[in-house]
C-alpha cells in the first residue's frame, strides 16, 4: 500500500484519504482580521495558563495519592478553570475555520481559514500535553480535575475527556497534516504582504512553532497516553454538553450572538418593570449565555455593573441628604458633579444610541462608560443588590465611579492595576472602603491565571453567605432566570438568587 511519509513516521493513504475527507466535510467560514486579533489574545491567554501550570507543577510531586488541601485546591482551579473554558473555545476555532477549509473562498482565504483552525488545535493539543506531563502524573491532582467545580465552571470528568481527546490517533495526524498544507501554502500568503494579513502570519508562526513542540511531546509520551486514555471512564452526556457548547464560541468571542440581537430572554417590559425596583447605587450581575467576553473567569455570573439612575434620580436619591450636602456642598452630588467632572457629566446627560437615558456604569470592550437600561440589560439573567450603606457613602461610590469613566477596559483582569478595569473592577473601586472616611463594601478577591480580581460570581457567592448575618452588606432587590426552553424569563426569588453562583457556567439543564 502507498504511504505518506513526514518525519520518520509512515500514514497508511487510506488513513489520510479518510481523515481528509471527514475535515473536508463541511465548507469552513473565511475569517476576519478582528477573528485573528481575538484569537491573538486568546492564545496569550492560554500561554500564561501553561506558564502557570510549569511553575506548579510541585502540586503533582506533594500530592502524589493525598486529597490536595483546599488552598492548594483552589490554587490548581486558579488555572484548570480558565484552561477548560479556553478548551471550548479553541475547539470552537477549528470547527469553525479547520473544517473544509481547501473550500472557504478563494486560495488565499482558505490558507487563512487553515492558520486560524491550525493554531487553534496546534495551541489547544500543547496546552493539554502540557497539563498531562505536569499534572497528570499525580493521582489526587487528577481526580481534583476530573471532579465538579461549578463555581468555578468545571464540569464532572474534564480531565479525562481532555486526555481521550489527545489520545485520539486523528488529533495529532490532522496536526501533522495541517502543518503540511500550512507549509506549502503559507509562502503566497507573504507574498501578498497585505497589511491585513498581519496578524494571520503571527498566528502561522505560532503554529509552526507549537506543532513542532507537539510533535517532541508526542514522540515522549504517546505510548502512555494510549495506555492512560483506555482507563479513562467514558461520558457520552458530557461529550454532547461540549460538543453543543463549543459549535459558535468563535462567533460569540466577537461580541457575536447566537440568537440575534434583540432576541434575550429577559423581555422589555421585565427591563420596565426592573427599572422601577433599582435605586442609584445598586450593583447588577448579569449573564448573556452566549457571550464569552469574560472568556476564563470562573462562575455562571460573567458580569458586574452599577445603576447610577437618571440625573433627576440622582439629585431625589441625594441631593437633599444633609451628610450629602456637607460632603459635597449646596448643590449636593449632582452639582458636585457637575463642578469636577463636566465632561462626564455631558455624556451622561446626553441621550445613550437607543434614545433612552443613560442609567448604567459598566465596563465592557470598548471600555467604561455609561448604558442605557436596554443596551446594559438586554440579557438572559440579571440580578440586582442593594449595599446596606448610608446615603452618603452610596453617593461617595457614585462620585468614585464617575471618575472611571473613559478608561481602557482591562483584558488581562488584573487588580493590581487601575489605569485600566475590568467591569466587576468598576463596583470593588466604587464601593472600596477607605480606613476612617468611609465603610464601603469588602469584596473578596481572588486569584485567576495568576492575577488578583474579583469574579463577578464572587459577588452573588458572597450576598448569599453574608445574608442574616452581622456581616451582610448586600440586600436582595430583584432577580429575572432566564429560561432557555421557553425564550423567556421569569421573575425569580432571592432565594434563587442566593444559589445562583453555584450553577454550573455552562448551564445547558433549561434547554
Amino acid at each position: 500500500m502507498q504511504a505518506l511519509t513526514r518525519r520518520g513516521r509512515r500514514f497508511p493513504l487510506i488513513v489520510l484519504v479518510v481523515l481528509l475527507a471527514a475535515c473536508q466535510s463541511e465548507v469552513a467560514a473565511v475569517p476576519t482580521p478582528a477573528d485573528a486579533a481575538a484569537l491573538t489574545r486568546l492564545i496569550r491567554d492560554v500561554e500564561t495558563v501553561n506558564q502557570l501550570v510549569t511553575a506548579h507543577a510541585d502540586l503533582a510531586t506533594t500530592y502524589r495519592t493525598t486529597a490536595l488541601s483546599s488552598a492548594d485546591r483552589a490554587l490548581l482551579m486558579s488555572f484548570w478553570a480558565p484552561h477548560v473554558d479556553h478548551e471550548r473555545a479553541l475547539t470552537s476555532y477549528q470547527r469553525r475555520f479547520l473544517n473544509g477549509w481547501q473550500r472557504a473562498g478563494d486560495a488565499e482565504d482558505g490558507t487563512r481559514a487553515l492558520v486560524t483552525g491550525l493554531v487553534a488545535l496546534a495551541a489547544q493539543v500543547q496546552s493539554d500535553l502540557l497539563f498531562v506531563d505536569q499534572m497528570g502524573r499525580s493521582e489526587a491532582v487528577r481526580a481534583a480535575m476530573n471532579e465538579t467545580a461549578a463555581d468555578y465552571g468545571v464540569g464532572p470528568g474534564e480531565y479525562d475527556a481532555i486526555l481521550r481527546r489527545i489520545a485520539l490517533p486523528q488529533t495529532i495526524l490532522t496536526l501533522q497534516l495541517g502543518t503540511d498544507a500550512l507549509a506549502r501554502r503559507l509562502q503566497a500568503l507573504r507574498d501578498k504582504n497585505l497589511t491585513t494579513d498581519k496578524g494571520f502570519l503571527e498566528l502561522a508562526d505560532q503554529s509552526l512553532a507549537f506543532s513542532a513542540a507537539v510533535d517532541a511531546s508526542y514522540q515522549k509520551s504517546a505510548p502512555r497516553l494510549v495506555a492512560t486514555a483506555i482507563t479513562a471512564a467514558t461520558d457520552q452526556q458530557l461529550n454532547a454538553i461540549a460538543s453543543a457548547i463549543v459549535t459558535n464560541i468563535a462567533e460569540w468571542l466577537g461580541d457575536t450572538r447566537l440568537r440575534g440581537k434583540g432576541t434575550s430572554l429577559i423581555s422589555p417590559e421585565q427591563v420596565v418593570w426592573l427599572q422601577a425596583q433599582l435605586r442609584p447605587g445598586d450593583v447588577l450581575v448579569e449573564r448573556r449565555n452566549w457571550f464569552l467576553s469574560n472568556l476564563g473567569l470562573p462562575g455562571f455570573w460573567p458580569h458586574a455593573e452599577l445603576y447610577v439612575g437618571t440625573a433627576d434620580e440622582l439629585h431625589d436619591a441625594f441631593d437633599s441628604d444633609a451628610d450629602v450636602v456637607a460632603l459635597y456642598g449646596a448643590g449636593g452630588l449632582t452639582g458636585w458633579l457637575k463642578q469636577n467632572v463636566p465632561d462626564v457629566w455631558d455624556q451622561y446627560s446626553a441621550p445613550a444610541a437607543d434614545g433612552e437615558p443613560h442609567r448604567i456604569l459598566e465596563a465592557i470592550s470598548e471600555g467604561v462608560l455609561f448604558s442605557s437600561m436596554t443596551e446594559a440589560t438586554q440579557a438572559d439573567y440579571l440580578g440586582a443588590m442593594r449595599p446596606t450603606l448610608s446615603t452618603v457613602e452610596k453617593a461617595e461610590a457614585i462620585a468614585k465611579a464617575f471618575q472611571q469613566i473613559g478608561k481602557p477596559y482591562d483584558f488581562d483582569f488584573d487588580f493590581l492595576t487601575e489605569s485600566v478595569l475590568v467591569c466587576s473592577e468598576v463596583v470593588y473601586v466604587s464601593y472600596r472602603p477607605d480606613a476612617g472616611k468611609r465603610k464601603g463594601i469588602t469584596l473578596p478577591l481572588t486569584t485567576v491565571m495568576g492575577r488578583l480580581t474579583l469574579p463577578p460570581n464572587d459577588i452573588v457567592r458572597m450576598f448569599d453567605q453574608q445574608l442574616g448575618t452581622p456581616e451582610q452588606q448586600l440586600t436582595f432587590v430583584a432577580f429575572l432566570d432566564g429560561r432557555e426552553a421557553t425564550g423567556s424569563a421569569i421573575v425569580a426569588t432571592e432565594a434563587d438568587l442566593r444559589a445562583s453562583w453555584r450553577r454550573a457556567k455552562w448551564d445547558l439543564s433549561q434547554l
